[in-house]
């Protein structure tokens, strides 16, 4: 069988100037290694038709988050319109917990949760519908309606997936970097969180389970990748869980000599806890770390069920600076921020010298708590908005006044006079605490002023936001009313 996975356009609302690898269908194609298989990166190429002339493909796999939602039924309607003999299936976060607005008649299946068995159960029973209906977790999309099989939730063997094929990939591979230009792969290593953040669905993919992969399977990995990578980026939602295993994985990269730098994710209670661990990671190559602190205020904590403190946070961020690793903090803008909020985020960022900071807009993905509590709240449903940069719920400021305090806190974080003040204390020593003095999260001029210039082009993005609110949303109950109308 011959079959197109396609990684969707990037939704243009997206503040981001990273590009990273579709290393979720490097899976799906590892898994299903009888069948013919291309990867179509739409981000890079966006000529879909000459795609499908040049492979005529008979399945056509597509993954899609929520802000991807209206451009992937677009793709998935092109598709039919080419050869409506191709059988079209959909996968991903918002396939997983709204499986039902995939409900369309361009659409022949549908994946809940990970399919690293499910997709190749399909593809061996694709002819057969009475086979398809024995395989778990997927949505079956017919004449008649939608058929959901039976609800299967299972840990996965970590050890036992093939490792995903880069081979698909490699005529992209010089596109995929990070901010800064860095060139940057993607590793995968466990799978699910154990804790409960109100704003994340990740846990809930697991049904709150935690699995990992052995440290020796994740070397095996390493050795693998391209040489020219620049940065290995573990692409899990928590990977120092197991607090062993990556003691473990420590001691093996430097028995084998793999010499490359590491983005990691962790909480700030782990690091706390586990200074010792961080240390001996930093001398196997562990450079950059992701670390969602989310706010300054112990009450936001509290609301996102983050089980951590402001005061925690902080004494996280000061022993990274000292052991010299770079931090890459996120915060989340509340919708009732007031611009003395904004003022005070700033203060605690320029207070802990936090260099690379992030502020995704609170945003109930469907999935999580949060958009459970919050849905009949929306004031946008246009799925191309639940993309971290607009506020879906109401602001307590006016639209034009909230965006223009987002388009500021990036402004004064990525601000050049900020960092040449920095170097010049350095310089003079007038402020001889290592943790302000030496740590700047690998930031120079040079790259800060590139870091300015993504900063300008979020500015021009956001500046016209607020205007065209009202023009550019539709009704998510009017697009679920058409897509049932078209069945």
């Amino acid at each position: 069988m011959k079959i197109l996975l396609i990684k969707p356009p990037l939704n243009p609302n997206l503040l981001t100037v990273s590009l990273y690898e579709p290393l979720e269908l490097e899976y799906l194609a590892a898994s299903v290694k009888d069948s013919n298989v291309r990867i179509l990166d739409m981000r890079i190429d966006r000529n879909l038709k000459r795609g499908l002339i040049n492979f005529k493909p008979d399945l056509v796999g597509i993954t899609a988050y929520t802000c991807d939602y209206n451009t992937v039924v677009t793709i998935l309607k092109q598709v039919k319109e080419f050869d409506s003999t191709i059988k079209t299936v959909v996968g991903g976060s918002h396939a997983t917990f709204s499986p039902d607005d995939f409900v369309l008649p361009y659409v022949d299946a549908v994946f809940i949760g990970y399919a690293d068995s499910t997709f190749p159960q399909y593809v061996k029973a694709v002819d057969n519908p009475d086979r398809l209906k024995d395989i778990p977790n997927i949505g079956i999309i017919d004449k008649e309606g939608v058929f959901f099989t039976q609800k299967v939730t299972s840990v996965p063997d970590l050890n036992s997936l093939p490792l995903p094929d880069r081979n698909l990939i490699r005529k992209y591979q010089k596109h995929y970097h990070d901010p800064l230009r860095n060139k940057i792969m993607l590793i995968m290593t466990s799978r699910g969180c154990p804790f409960r953040c109100n704003f994340c669905a990740c846990w809930k993919l697991m049904d709150g389970k935690y699995t990992v992969r052995e440290p020796e399977s994740i070397i095996e990995e390493l050795k693998s990748l391209p040489e020219e990578t620049d940065i290995v980026y573990f692409s899990d939602d928590n990977t120092f869980n197991d607090i062993a295993r990556m003691w473990r994985l420590s001691e093996l990269i430097k028995k084998n000599n793999i010499r490359k730098r590491f983005q990691m994710y962790a909480r700030a209670d782990t690091i706390v806890s586990n200074r010792d661990l961080f240390e001996d990671m930093k001398a196997a190559g562990l450079q950059f770390i992701s670390i969602g602190l989310e706010s300054f205020r112990d009450e936001d904590l509290e609301y996102y069920n983050k089980r951590i403190s402001v005061e925690i946070n902080t004494r996280a961020i000061r022993i990274l600076k000292e052991l010299d690793i770079h931090i890459i903090a996120l915060f989340i803008i509340r919708p009732d921020y007031t611009e003395e909020n904004f003022n005070q985020l700033f203060e605690y960022i320029y207070r802990n010298n936090l260099f690379r900071p992030a502020f995704p807009v609170l945003t109930p993905l469907p999935g999580t708590e949060l958009y459970e509590e919050t849905s009949d709240l929306f004031e946008l449903t246009n799925f191309d908005f639940f993309d971290f940069a607009h506020s879906v719920l109401p602001t307590r400021l006016e639209p034009k006044e909230f965006y223009r305090q987002l388009t500021n806190i990036y402004f004064r974080s990525f601000s050049l006079k900020r960092l040449v003040n920095h170097r010049l204390n350095r310089l003079l020593s007038l402020n001889r605490d290592k943790f302000f003095t030496d740590n700047t999260d690998g930031i120079t001029i040079g790259k800060l002023i590139l870091m300015a210039a993504c900063s300008l082009s979020i500015a021009k993005r956001m500046r016209y936001t607020y205007r065209d609110l009202n023009t550019n949303h539709n009704n998510l109950q009017s697009i679920r009313g058409v897509n049932q109308e078209l069945i």
